[in-house]
Parts: C-alpha cells; structure tokens; sequence
C-alpha cells in the first residue's frame, strides 16, 4: 500500500481537524472493554512495567495514544447486530484492533516514520529493537485475547481466518517497500497492494462476526465491502496529500514517494490535466462498492461500515 501506510493502516491518526476520514459515531462509547483488558494481555505475569526497554510497556504507550479504535467498533457493531453475546463482540474486536496495532508500530519503524497519533512512534521513543518485541507482543496478545471466547468448537476455524488476513496483510506491506523502489507504478499494481494491506484487517473484524455467528458464507460481501473502503480512503489520502509526496529529501527526511501516490499515476497515464478529477470519480466509484457490498451483509451488521463509507464520500 501507499507510503501514507502508516496514515492508512490508521484512519484515526490525524487530529480531527486535518483527518481526512472519521468513522461515522452513532455516540455510543463501545470501546471500554478494549482498554480494560490490556494490561493483563499484555504483561500476564507481572503487576507493574517499569522498564522503559520492557516490550509491554512501549505497547501500552502506543495504544494510550488513542485513535477512534476503528477496526474495534466495525467487529463490535457487527457482532451485535449478529446477535452476539456481549462478551464474544469484545472478544473479536480486541483481537482484531490488537492486530491492527500491531501491523502500526512495525510499519513505523520499517517506513521510518517518526510520529504516531502526535507523538513519537514506539521506535523512536524507546528504540528499534523494543519496537519490534513491542509489535509480536501486541500481535501475540491478539491471540491470546481470543481465549476468552465461549465457544471454543470455532476457535479452529476462527484462528485460520485471522491467520489468513494478517498473512495477506504482511504480503501487502512487503509489496508497498518494493512499490516505493519503481520509478513508476501501474494502477493495477496500486489497488492490489493498497486492498492487501488495508482492506484484509479491515475486514478481518466483520468476517471474525459473521464467521463466529454462522454466516460464513457472507464473508465475501465483508471483503470486498472492507477492500472497496480501502481503496476510497487511500486514493482520498493521496489526494490531499500530494502536494507532500511529491517533494524529495529534504534536510534528511526520507521523501514520501511520489510514485505511488494516484495522482502521479494518472498523470503517467497520460492524464496530466485531470487527474485529480479522474481519482476523485475512482474513490467514489470504490466507495459506492464499499456502500453496496455492506448493506447486503446479514443482520445489518454492515451498517457501521456503509455508514463510513458514505461519510468519506461526502467530503470528495
């Protein structure tokens, strides 16, 4: 996916006065029992982390930062649109924001970016080597959380799923490095990176519900739905930050690379004189699959998403 990766990854990391997307908020605060259960996820054998090189502790300093905990509320509101048990609809949610954070604190160091959420990224407040433990533990803590689930018969098929996603979400981040390398990227090869390493966590949290409530088969419509949504969100991205990605190095700064922003795709397509136009008209066409695949989820447990969608198509 796009350079703005760690911007994508996290669709909350802009104060809200510059984010070009906020999820839709219907007001009600469901991510309480994400934040009440970390501690222990993260440090199960010991009551206090007071080493600034202890792996939980640069953890806990990421996720404090805050966010809009996305990917949360997507697995949460489905889950009990589904008919969940609450405790269940925690459970998925936490294993799927856990896992988006952890892809966030790997992605920050390997793109060396420095700030994270208005303040400094986990590598650069405690170094490179914590960044890295800090990430597998959050990514182990994902599993972990999914012990708590109450019905262990689908464990099976619910950590294959999750395996699944996150693998398809690392091929993407491995594909976005090699992206910023080209002198020029097609579009085909933009889409399918951006859709690998964004849509795959983003749908994680619908598929984990409707896998989990027996709606298996519905687990296409949450892909395509999350994979659509992600391709609106990072050509809407790119839009307002080209003017960035195009300036090279300067005083030392890794450039942001203007190669795989669509902007300058178009304009290599030969679209020079209405690209922003073409990729406005390409988000929205992206964003209206997003709107139509969700509502065809069962229960409306797409609503959250479609809502989301429809919000950022406003702003284009």
């Amino acid at each position: 996916m796009p350079r703005r990766n760690a911007v994508f990854w996290d669709i909350a990391m802009y104060p809200s006065s510059t984010a070009t997307f906020r999820v839709h908020d219907d007001g009600g605060d469901q991510t309480s029992g994400f934040d009440s259960g970390l501690l222990k996820l993260l440090q199960p054998e010991s009551d206090a982390m007071t080493s600034r090189t202890e792996p939980a502790h640069a953890a806990h300093y990421h996720l404090a930062a805050g966010g809009q905990r996305i990917r949360y509320r997507f697995a949460h509101d489905a889950a009990q649109a589904l008919g969940m048990r609450s405790s269940d609809a925690v459970c998925i949610a936490t294993v799927a924001e856990l896992l988006h954070n952890a892809s966030l604190v790997h992605d920050d160091l390997q793109d060396r970016d420095r700030v994270r959420r208005g303040q400094p990224s986990v590598w650069v407040a405690f170094g490179e080597d914590v960044a890295i433990c800090s990430g597998d533990l959050l990514l182990s803590a994902a599993y972990a959380a999914l012990a708590t689930f109450s019905r262990p018969v689908l464990l099976p098929k619910l950590i294959a799923l999750i395996h699944a996603r996150t693998a398809r979400a690392i091929s993407g981040q491995c594909d976005d490095l090699w992206a910023r390398e080209q002198v020029a990227v097609e579009l085909g090869d933009y889409e399918r990176i951006a859709a690998a390493k964004s849509g795959a966590l983003l749908g994680l949290p619908l598929e984990l519900a409707l896998a989990a409530s027996g709606h298996d088969a519905s687990c296409v419509d949450a892909r395509r739905a999350a994979d659509a949504f992600a391709l609106g969100y990072q050509i809407a991205d790119d839009i307002t930050d080209f003017d960035r990605d195009a300036v090279t190095e300067i005083a030392g700064v890794d450039a942001r690379p203007a190669s795989f922003n669509i902007i300058t795709i178009l304009r290599a397509a030969g679209h020079d004189a209405d690209a922003e136009q073409l990729a406005r008209n390409l988000a929205l066409k992206h964003l209206r699959i997003a709107v139509d695949a969700a509502a065809d989820l069962p229960g409306r447990s797409g609503d959250l998403l479609r809502q989301s969608a429809l919000s950022l198509a406003a702003r284009l």
